[in-house]
């Protein structure tokens, strides 16, 4: 993130020396979607404003769905999977009460065998769903942190570029 912030003001200081090539040449080195959003910023520097930020603000919301993607399916399985357990284990306990209604209650082991293998099913749901959570969360962070320094760099660049403007020329 510092080295971001670091090739902004690289990128501006190559703007306010009139250098558009090298600045557009640094922010072609910055990998991903920062590194078009400011070479973006570059080849529109003349622009408004009200322009630059739109068209920056267009990248970071077309990197955004990449970047969450994944996010609805985590939290679809984090909450579906302790449901699916509880209903294996409603099921199993059903079963086992039909057996009870068969055979009656003399054979403890016969039930309690049918109970522990109703019981696995949820356990096997919180298996699935707290790594799941676990994921979710760190997977949005990332995300977040990601849109967040997109936007950071954006507004740094357009103020940067603001200042440059309202300059008077050399």
């Amino acid at each position: 993130e510092v080295a971001e912030h670091a090739a902004v003001d690289e990128i501006l200081g190559e703007l306010e020396t009139g250098s558009r090539d090298k600045a557009l040449k640094r922010a072609s080195q910055i990998e991903g979607v920062a590194g078009e959003m400011l070479a973006t910023g570059v080849r529109h520097a003349m622009e408004s404003r009200t322009i630059l930020e739109a068209l920056l603000f267009e990248k970071v919301l077309r990197v955004r769905p990449t970047l969450e993607r994944f996010l609805p399916f985590l939290a679809i399985t984090a909450a579906a999977a302790p449901l699916l357990g509880l209903l294996g284990t409603v099921i199993g306990m059903i079963n086992t009460f039909q057996l009870i209604t068969i055979f009656g209650t003399g054979d403890a082991k016969s039930l309690s065998s049918g109970i522990s293998e109703a019981l696995m099913t949820t356990a096997l749901g919180l298996v699935v769903a707290i790594p799941t959570l676990i994921l979710h969360g760190a997977v949005s962070r990332m995300a977040k942190r990601k849109i967040g320094l997109l936007e950071e760099l954006s507004v740094a660049c357009v103020n940067g570029i603001d200042v440059l403007q309202s300059r008077p020329p050399r």
